[in-house]
């Protein structure tokens, strides 16, 4: 993606702006406006105006009455009064001698506000309750009352004194009457909205909240050239009005062309340039790859392999017993090479994608335990205590034996290179419901945060030199990484207090095994 990000997209991006700058350059609009026509505006706005008033006066009166008649009706009939009176949601009656009473026409009383008259009940919430004065029970009967604010923007309480010594509170819903009073507007605006519409106007009947309840014009261009407010009782409606405008939209032909041969051109250059710089680039890294695979790490296995056979066959007749040395010796560098080798080979296959795991019935234990062996002698020499609790027995399953061996290995390996001053490695194996879980630890010198993921990937070391034997390819972690998740499952470094812990969690599956007749019986 690199070569992308330095040549193909600023490439592109460099064309796209030379096409947008360019159809700016050549745009040619022009405006033709046409004024609203102010005089029907204003009629439909006095027409509007009349039965917005219409209505809240009907509902006004409405309201009233319903407040002078709860005084002297039983609840239930109160109840059946308010229920057909829209918005109406709660009734509360203050006497200057008596009882409260508390009338509820509607299901919602439980998210009101708490409406209270000073000096007798106490609200249990008063962030949101309601006080009225109770000075407002010495006046004399209203004939008109007031609204009083609520904590709920859409929730307004209608106060009236009715009678002398009583003070009726109504809760109501603003937002149902401006519901109600939308579907009678619907309605009601098809007569005088028709000698706007038939002139071609551009108007939008718009409620406090909401889309607009009423439109006409096919299209309307920036701020409104007029707008008519209505205030109700259930909020501000207002009309917008706009002024006809058409735009007339051309380009310079010239301007294009020249922008378009530009455009191309960067994107015909970027091309060229990413393919010559990603040619570049995978030539280059094929060498480097050669390099890091092959040539860093064969050199000293093979000196050490070269001195020892040689001082082996000087010793062999007088000093017998440093010639099996120098063998052994011999033995651990090929087996040295041989990992290698398979490191190399195994991520050449998944660098081609031709690697493949071939899962075979066998103990996990026991491949375990055989790979340990293979580096004990080597461990030994190097005076690292092994601490090893592997579970050799159990039932056979199905798992990659050689990925396991070259996983194991490729962990102890890095054990014997980089932690041997640390003096012990400990390795356990257990199986926890059907998944072989592997632990390598050391007490070495441990691997800082800001390497703990890059470690797993290729080419990655944390250290660049050892007290002896080869210092890495840097394959070993990113090869092991990669076959745990072929194998279905997960390699993960720990966090621990000393040294560096290694967790291999990988499945394995149970296989069929043939029974005989005995057996079975």
């Amino acid at each position: 993606m690199r070569p992308a990000f330095i040549t193909i997209v600023p490439m592109l991006a460099a064309a796209v702006l030379v096409m947008v700058g360019g159809e700016r350059m050549a745009r040619r609009d022009v405006e033709s406006r046409t004024p609203a026509d102010r005089g029907r505006l204003l009629d439909l706005a006095d027409s509007f105006r009349s039965e917005m008033v219409r209505l809240d006066a009907l509902y006004m009166g409405h309201l009233d009455e319903l407040t002078r008649r709860a005084l002297y009706l039983d609840d239930r009939k109160v109840e059946a009064e308010a229920s057909t009176l829209t918005g109406v949601k709660l009734i509360r009656i203050f006497p200057a001698n008596g009882k409260d009473r508390t009338i509820s026409p509607s299901l919602t009383q439980g998210r009101l506000p708490e409406v209270e008259l000073e000096g007798r009940k106490r609200p249990l919430d008063r962030s949101t309750a309601v006080v009225l004065d109770a000075g407002l029970l010495d006046g004399k009967p209203s004939a008109g009352g007031f609204w009083h604010a609520t904590s709920d923007p859409d929730l307004r309480l209608y106060c009236r004194s009715p009678e002398p010594g009583f003070l009726t509170a109504v809760f109501v819903d603003l937002a149902e009457v401006r519901e109600r009073t939308t579907a009678h507007l619907a309605d009601w605006l098809q007569v005088p909205l028709t000698p706007l519409r038939e002139a071609g106007e551009r108007v939008s009947i718009e409620p406090p909240q909401g889309p607009a309840i009423a439109s006409i014009g096919s299209s309307t261009h920036g701020p409104s050239a007029l707008i008519l407010p209505t205030r109700t009782i259930s909020g501000d409606w207002q009309i917008r009005a706009w002024d006809g405008l058409v735009v007339t939209r051309s380009h310079d032909a010239a301007t294009l062309a020249v922008a378009t041969v530009f455009a191309v051109a960067l994107v015909v250059s970027g091309m060229l340039l990413f393919l010559q710089q990603k040619r570049t680039l995978k030539q280059a890294a094929e060498r480097v790859s050669f390099v890091n695979r092959v040539s860093h790490d064969l050199g000293t296995p093979l000196t050490s392999l070269s001195l020892n056979l040689d001082l082996a066959c000087e010793a062999m007749a007088s000093r017998p017993e440093e010639a099996r040395h120098r063998l052994g010796l011999v033995g651990e560098e090929i087996e040295r090479l041989a990992r290698l080798v398979a490191n190399v080979l195994t991520f050449s296959r998944h660098e081609r994608d031709t690697l493949e795991l071939k899962p075979v019935r066998c103990v996990p234990g026991e491949v375990v335990e055989r790979t340990l062996d293979g580096f004990r002698s080597a461990l030994e020499r190097r005076g690292i205590e092994i601490d090893s609790q592997i579970l050799r027995a159990g039932e056979p399953g199905l798992l990659d034996a050689d990925a396991l061996t070259q996983i194991t290995g490729n962990l102890l390996s890095n054990v014997e290179k980089y932690a041997s001053a640390g003096g012990w490695v400990g390795i356990e194996s257990e199986l926890r419901a059907g998944m072989l879980v592997l632990e390598v630890s050391d007490h070495g010198p441990g691997i800082p945060e800001a390497a703990r993921q890059r470690i797993f990937e290729p080419f990655e070391r944390v250290v660049d030199s050892t007290n002896e034997g080869s210092s890495g390819t840097g394959l070993g972690l990113a090869i092991s990484g990669d076959l745990a998740r072929r194998m279905g499952g997960t390699l993960e470094l720990l966090t621990s207090e000393q040294g560096a812990v290694f967790r291999l969690r990988v499945p394995v599956r149970p296989c069929l095994a043939l029974s005989s007749q005995t057996d079975a019986a």
